[in-house]
């Protein structure tokens, strides 16, 4: 028992360590040495290698203390290489994707990757959407997501007020219809403390559509709300204020035009009822 539990926890983590090799591989694609350095060591912390030899157990052990404060001590510079990086690949000319080699694609197509993980605890819609770029969506380019998470932002749910206020309860239709409503988000309003950032994230420039149909005295409503999941071919986006570390979203459109990114159509849907509390004003 004690064996199974060793070669279990052995698995465990060799398992956890494959991110941060991949994340260290990436740094070295990408030129960003101490990214690579960094994750490397924890990987090395993590893979159960020599652990039965007591000098590398010790090591091991040492290094463990240290590996926390020297990333945040190393932020700036590992911020700073990356900058560095995006700032050579924006340099080249977007419009010919053959100015970029293979080594260069994988390095943005990396970042990418690393952006949509990084962003999950927080923006978890945003990140699924970002990732999921990296698979073709299939027929129509679209993907439907069956979740009322758009109800969270105040600027989606002051538009279907709009639309609940202008139905009666002595209205003789039975079916009424609502948009395309444009719901859009300023880039203001993606800082993390703005409540409404994740769902600016996720759904900015989003099409909003309503279906009313009554049931007794009130209305029962179909909501789709579909936005564009795709990359600008020229924009500059702050994904941290300090160290300030930027990104040009014209890299990834270049990954587009060679097929390496999907873009797609992003929808939405759910039911709520006219009467529904968070409808109220």
């Amino acid at each position: 028992m004690r064996g199974f539990a060793s070669v279990a926890g052995g698995v465990l983590l060799a398992v956890l360590a494959l991110p941060f090799l991949a994340l260290s591989a990436w740094g070295v694609l990408f030129g960003a040495p101490t990214v690579a350095v960094l994750t490397f060591v924890v990987a090395w912390l993590l893979l159960p290698l020599f652990n039965k030899v007591k000098p590398v157990r010790l090591l091991k052990f040492a290094i463990s203390f240290m590996v926390i404060p020297a990333a945040l001590a190393l932020a700036p510079m590992t911020i700073g290489e990356v900058n560095r990086r995006v700032e050579e690949l924006s340099r080249l000319d977007r419009t010919n994707p053959a100015a970029f080699s293979f080594t260069d694609r994988a390095g943005i197509y990396g970042l990418n990757v690393v952006m949509g993980l990084v962003a999950c605890p927080l923006y978890p819609e945003a990140s699924r959407e970002t990732l999921l770029m990296v698979f073709p969506a299939g027929a129509g380019n679209r993907r439907v997501f069956l979740s009322g998470f758009g109800l969270g932002s105040d600027k989606l749910r002051g538009r279907l007020r709009q639309f609940v206020q202008s139905l009666s309860r002595d209205d003789t239709v039975r079916i009424r219809t609502y948009g395309p409503v444009p719901v859009e988000w300023d880039w203001s309003e993606y800082k993390l403390t703005s409540p409404e950032a994740r769902y600016g994230l996720a759904l900015n420039q989003t099409r909003l559509y309503a279906t009313a149909t009554r049931s007794g005295n009130h209305w029962r409503l179909d909501v789709r709300h579909e936005v564009e999941i795709r990359y600008p071919t020229d924009a500059y986006v702050t994904l941290v204020g300090w160290p300030r570390l930027r990104v040009q979203e014209g890299l990834f459109w270049v990954l587009q035009q060679c097929g390496w990114l999907h873009p797609y159509t992003a929808e939405w849907r759910f039911t709520i009822d006219s009467d529904d509390p968070r409808l109220a004003s």
